[in-house]
């Protein structure tokens, strides 16, 4: 893991997370969380979404604030999917 309390720049989250909404992007930068911190919550959603429930505690209020936001960007990526699939069906 990566062992730096410096934030994540606009950079490192785009190589960690591809790319994003801009303003989820802004919002995570505002955070000012580290790129462990990112990974930390990226990694615990990953998991969350193959295995289930697995209520890990964040290890800081930033990697909880990061993890809200990933989680919202998941929610509406898999919104997005389900409309293209319900017009796809139409």
């Amino acid at each position: 893991m990566i062992e730096s309390t410096k934030p994540a720049t606009a950079a490192d989250l785009l190589e960690m997370l591809g790319e994003i909404d801009p303003i989820a992007l802004d919002k995570l930068l505002a955070i000012g969380a580290s790129a462990a911190e990112v990974a930390e919550a990226a990694i615990a959603i990953e998991d969350e979404d193959a295995f289930g429930e697995l209520h890990r505690e964040p290890s800081s209020p930033r990697a909880a604030e990061v993890r809200a936001i990933l989680e919202e960007l998941v929610f509406e990526k898999t919104e997005d999917a389900d409309d293209e699939s319900e017009v796809a069906r139409t």
